[in-house]
């Protein structure tokens, strides 16, 4: 009897251990909460962008014109609801990426172009905030390489706000360097690299992709508190880090589909009973909420 109750008293100890500082443990992080199908014909490129404002999600399609809104959606599988399609005006070569900045109640948005940051409202309406200089304002030519070895920077860009410290953090898609800019422009209108943390490399070892995926690049970024998550295309795992650089953890990200996930990632702390990163599948365009590694991970409107 005595040594059941030994034994007994060790479970609840463990258990225990593993809920404080927020189950760091939890074998339900990735674990899909809900899954959107939209409802408008694909445009050929597919989906990238996704932003969640406390209320609706909103989505471009690549290089995209519109902003689409749609209710949040029930646990489960369900078509897109309440949409509502926003003309962007203001970006002569599409969005790309966005995310949301609560502060300021509008979308950070990369132009189509990769270089070009705006600051989007509900409206649809845009305003250039600053541009990205490749030669001053990208050191070490976004250290291009993954999946898709390309010998210059993509066009395509992934960006998320941190409302920690009113920055914003930026990758050319498959890179493999997250730089970290200033959400205020130079004297001279770009980017301004932030003093201490100018960038984070998730290549360099032992906080590398390579033992998980085989590669390190840079898919999609979501922040919003002091962790970094990136999640990288033709990989079923999605990464904690520092903002130093620190690779945290790692946990399963793959849709239903069994497509890999090449878009941007969002936070969500509020639609449902757990914290969720939104996720919009590059391929079939559809909407996934992801569970997060556990709740206060990655508050919504960069935290």
């Amino acid at each position: 009897m005595q040594r059941s109750s030994r034994l007994l008293l060790l479970v609840v100890l463990v258990m225990s251990r593993s809920a404080v500082g927020g189950a760091q443990v939890a074998t339900s992080a990735g674990e899909v909460i809900a899954e959107v199908i939209p409802t408008e014909p694909l445009n050929g490129f597919f989906g990238k962008a996704i932003g969640y404002d406390g209320g609706y999600l909103y989505y471009t399609e690549w290089a995209g014109s519109i902003l689409h809104r749609i209710n949040i959606p029930p646990k489960g599988s369900s078509y897109a609801a309440g949409h509502i399609d926003i003309p962007i005006l203001g970006t002569p070569s599409g969005v790309m990426a966005i995310s949301y900045d609560a502060r300021r109640d509008a979308f950070w948005a990369i132009g189509g172009d990769g270089l070009s940051m705006y600051l989007l409202q509900k409206s649809g309406l845009a305003t250039l905030q600053f541009t990205i200089n490749p030669a001053t304002d990208r050191p070490g030519n976004c250290k291009p390489g993954g999946i898709t070895w390309t010998a210059v920077c993509p066009t395509e860009a992934k960006i998320n706000y941190d409302g920690t410290d009113d920055t914003i953090w930026y990758a050319p898609n498959t890179s493999k360097r997250i730089y970290h800019y200033r959400a205020t422009p130079s004297p001279i209108g770009t980017a301004q690299l932030v003093d201490g943390t100018p960038w984070l490399d998730v290549d360099v070892p032992p906080n590398d992709m390579t033992p998980e995926c085989g590669y390190s690049q840079v898919s999609g970024i979501a922040v919003g508190g002091p962790y970094v998550i990136v999640n990288v295309a033709g990989c079923p795992h999605y990464f904690k880090y520092l903002k130093d650089g620190t690779k945290l953890g790692v946990y399963p990200m793959q849709p239903p589909s069994g497509d890999p996930l090449s878009g941007d990632l969002e936070c969500d702390s509020r639609s449902y009973d757990v914290w969720v990163l939104w996720a919009r599948d590059g391929w079939n365009g559809h909407i996934y909420a992801f569970q997060q590694p556990f709740n206060g991970a990655c508050a919504f409107g960069g935290g």
